[in-house]
């Protein structure tokens, strides 16, 4: 058994793409529209990215804090902040890694990590929902059967 590695060198690696029912989001939806979400697999490095989302939180968290001392802001006020972008240092692990697999895997609609917060705090059965499906496409690797997009994935915007 040999690998081939020009067959793999020259195969179109599209992500995975799943629609994801969602009817408990039905409200946010046009009328005639069915509730769903479109997401895909990841790339390697976004899920490295998200991977190190503790670290990236914690900095980002300093960097507000610092930000609000030096604007005289008031405890409250920072981790109401902190809280709404979805940096406070009280954000678990595993929910921060899951805020950047729902940015960077959504497709339709696509979303930024404000909305990811949202989302997770009115819906959290919901984000998991999504965010487990994105893993499960991850995992399942590229959809070597489908034709290359005709403009590549976005890079990661993370600062």
């Amino acid at each position: 058994m040999s690998f081939d590695l020009n067959r793999f060198r020259g195969a179109a690696l599209t992500p995975r793409q799943a629609s994801v029912p969602v009817p408990d989001l039905r409200f946010f939806f046009a009328a005639e529209e069915e509730p769903v979400w479109v997401v895909r697999g990841l790339t390697g490095e976004e899920l490295a990215r998200a991977n190190e989302a503790n670290a990236r939180t914690a900095t980002i968290a300093a960097a507000v804090q610092a930000l609000a001392n030096a604007a005289a802001a008031k405890p409250e006020q920072t981790e109401a902040l902190q809280t709404l972008i979805g940096y406070g240092t009280e954000v678990p692990a595993d929910l921060a890694k899951r805020f950047d697999h729902l940015v960077f895997g959504s497709v339709e609609p696509k979303i930024d990590r404000e909305t990811a917060v949202r989302l997770f705090t009115g819906y959290p059965i919901v984000g998991y929902t999504l965010t487990n499906r994105i893993l499960e496409l991850t995992g399942e690797g590229p959809d070597l059967g489908k034709a290359p997009p005709s403009t590549p994935i976005p890079e990661s915007s993370l600062p």
